[in-house]
């Protein structure tokens, strides 16, 4: 089964990146990172008339009408040029969601996908884990939540728009939470969260944060190889020595296992069945929420003294991986709904064996 890019795709990567370098960067992220996000919202309205907030709505709607896996090319450039935008929240989760309701309940959510084709981003409400779906429970955080940005929550079979959200502290200051006001209406979810298409739309997101995870990987990795290749100790660069070059490769490794397990998870959510693409993105989010902490990790770590000072970006890359981490199912969680599953389909082979 062939999972490689097609030539669309590698326009749509190329296409990112170069807006990305062009809007987005270290220099806005710090702008972001002190308050003034107007940096952050010229870039989202390049990405609006660009057509890659609504990547995922149907064309009847004015969206993009493309997949999973295009968004995931989109996301992973954005997080590597830690763009502080709400792209997995407002162009991935809250799209998906919306389109699973509108498949379970015909017409419910047109009006919010509209909001969506006009660029108009939305948090989302998720539980205080960061898992999905909040219903309004106490601890319910906002994720890519900031003033004036309403948040939406599902309500039995029905999205509706919060605008009652207070501020709260975030891991990751480019994706900023805020937290349900105690005034908020606690619904349940019903049978709408069991249904095929909000399993689905659940893999998508876990995807979706799997691509995160591989942009912030691939941003702190270069940075880290960029600075290898100029330090110099003893006269040489520090990247001529064998135990640096070790952790260099091994940033490589994990990044392109990242980038293969999240396209090829992606593939699965855009074209197998549910229990296949629930499958995939579970191993996808455990692996790439494991492998990019550790690579960040490890890639400050190249970068010395600087990487763990407030002037290296480095910890921005960490910051980020570690939320998107932990949204949509940290890698304990998925890993043990992975192996109940396993136990249960060993359970049920001829030779008896559990």
């Amino acid at each position: 089964m062939d999972f490689s890019l097609t030539e669309e795709q590698q326009m749509l990567t190329e296409a990112t990146r170069a807006l990305s370098a062009d809007r987005f960067g270290e220099a806005v992220a710090r702008q972001a990172l002190g308050g003034d996000r107007a940096g952050a919202g010229k870039g989202w309205s390049e990405l609006q008339g660009a057509g890659l907030t609504a990547l995922l709505v149907p064309e009847e709607f004015g969206g993009g009408g493309g997949g999973v896996l295009d968004a995931c090319v989109v996301l992973t450039e954005l997080s590597a040029a830690l763009a502080p935008v709400p792209y997995l929240t407002a162009a991935v989760a809250v799209p998906s969601i919306l389109l699973a309701l509108n498949t379970f309940v015909p017409g419910s959510a047109d009006t919010q996908l509209r909001r969506v084709v006009d660029g108009d981003p939305i948090a989302l409400v998720v539980d205080e884990t960061l898992n999905w779906p909040g219903a309004g429970e106490p601890g319910s955080v906002c994720l890519d939540w900031e003033p004036g940005r309403a948040a939406l929550q599902l309500d039995g079979m029905t999205a509706v728009l919060l605008t009652e959200i207070e501020p709260a502290s975030a891991v990751d200051p480019l994706h900023p939470v805020g937290l349900l006001a105690s005034s908020a209406s606690r619904p349940t979810n019903g049978d709408f969260a069991v249904s095929v298409p909000a399993r689905r739309a659940r893999a998508a997101m876990r995807v979706a944060s799997a691509a995160a995870l591989t942009g912030c990987l691939d941003g702190a990795a270069r940075l880290a190889w960029s600075y290898i290749a100029t330090r110099e100790q003893y006269g040489r660069p520090i990247a001529a020595f064998q135990a640096v070059r070790h952790m260099a490769a091994d940033l490589l490794v994990d990044l392109e296992t990242c980038r293969s397990v999240s396209q090829g998870a992606a593939w699965t959510v855009d074209n197998a069945d549910v229990e296949a693409a629930e499958r995939a993105a579970a191993i996808a989010k455990a692996w790439c929420g494991d492998a990019a902490v550790r690579s960040v990790e490890t890639a400050v770590q190249l970068l010395g003294g600087i990487g763990v000072t407030w002037e290296s970006s480095a910890h921005l890359y960490l910051r980020s991986a570690h939320q998107f981490s932990a949204a949509f199912g940290d890698t304990r969680t998925l890993l043990r709904e992975l192996g109940s599953e396993f136990v249960a389909l060993r359970g049920k082979a001829d030779h008896g064996s559990a």
